[in-house]
């Protein structure tokens, strides 16, 4: 298993060092202005995660529409160096910006309205002032939001299924994001052991900005020794560690946002967002100068924007038919799933599901 795991960090390392002169490689030497930009986090760009995914769906198009583009990485994880990204894009040429992610959220509420000529998209994040609480999408912009929570809860409800009672859960951070994807988690988990009559545990735990990988590690190799079959890993801060331990433990993974299972052998699923489908639609839009800013498009199990991975999970006892079954009920609206704004865990109102908060 650590000889997996190496090798997979190793491609991904790889990876990356191909992606960043991939924009020069399928383009001249003297291109100097790129019309489309993505701007990210100073982490990895092909993590596997939406990163991968919303860059290589920007190169597909790009390539296939004959419009240039380039992603710029900050510098490091700060406000200040996500200004400069967006800057330096601008700089280059960039008449669209898509921004990666939530920590993206203060800095394109800014730049919309400094750049109100560049159209921005912003993916899984609203533009919001931090300070006012204000959610502002200008008529330059678009955001695309995803059902966290029903990802989750299909998670969650597919595990108790399978047959497993005792639970994790590990948050990258308390953000809405994260908190939509636990709080799904808990509910599925709670209405799949109501309807086998069972009880289930679930440890709990958003990752704080204290905590480096050691720390994350020494939490899932906490859990897994007390019990815990399987840890849903929402973050890339927290993923890795937590399939490191269970391959060393011999315990499961549900992965987050997209298909993690060439990763590691412990996925045993994941709990995916659409993102390439939905950064693809957009696009196509602003080439064909139907640009929808100003909106906020939703993407969700109604339609299909979300899934739980089916097709290289490792699930023995939840079939196909099952999840075809729990995902008619939520797209029939017989399922009711609350998010982060509902309250504290305790206004989830669980019944079946105790939930260990750390």
């Amino acid at each position: 298993m650590k000889k997996i795991m190496a090798l997979t960090v190793a491609a991904i390392m790889m990876l990356s060092l191909a992606a960043c002169g991939s924009p020069e490689e399928v383009q001249p030497e003297e291109q100097v202005d790129y019309e489309i930009a993505m701007v990210t986090e100073a982490g990895l760009i092909m993590n596997g995660g939406y990163s991968e995914v919303a860059w290589d769906t920007i190169s597909s198009f790009g390539e296939k529409r004959g419009v240039s583009h380039k992603y710029y990485k900050a510098a490091e994880a700060s406000e200040d160096a996500y200004r400069q990204v967006i800057d330096n894009a601008v700089d280059g040429g960039a008449k669209l910006v898509v921004a990666d992610g939530y920590l993206f959220s203060q800095v394109v509420y800014e730049k919309q309205k400094e750049y109100p000529d560049v159209k921005f998209v912003v993916i899984d994040a609203a533009p919001m002032d931090e300070e006012s609480g204000e959610v502002k999408v200008a008529k330059n912009t678009v955001e695309v939001t995803f059902a966290s929570e029903q990802a989750g809860y299909l998670a969650g409800y597919a595990a108790v299924k399978e047959g497993m009672s005792n639970l994790g859960y590990l948050g990258d951070s308390k953000v809405p994001l994260a908190m939509d994807y636990g709080y799904g988690f808990l509910q599925g988990a709670d209405k799949a052991a109501g309807e086998l009559g069972r009880s289930v545990n679930v440890a709990y735990h958003y990752s704080n900005s204290k905590e480096d990988s050691e720390a994350v590690r020494s939490i899932a190799k906490q859990w897994y020794e007390g019990g815990t079959e399987v840890i849903f890993a929402c973050g890339n801060k927290v993923e890795l560690p937590v399939i490191e331990v269970a391959e060393m433990t011999n315990k499961k993974v549900i992965g987050y946002e997209t298909d993690k299972s060439r990763m590691s052998d412990t996925v045993v699923t994941s709990a995916v967002k659409e993102i390439g489908t939905a950064l693809e639609g957009v696009l196509d839009q602003y080439e064909d100068d139907k640009f929808p800013g100003g909106t906020t498009i939703e993407y969700t199990i109604e339609n299909n924007g979300v899934r739980l991975e089916m097709d290289n999970a490792k699930l023995e006892n939840f079939s196909k038919s099952d999840y075809n079954d729990i995902v008619k009920k939520m797209k029939n609206g017989d399922i009711s799933i609350k998010k982060y704004d509902s309250g504290d865990i305790a206004s989830l109102g669980l019944s079946h599901v105790k939930v260990t908060e750390q």
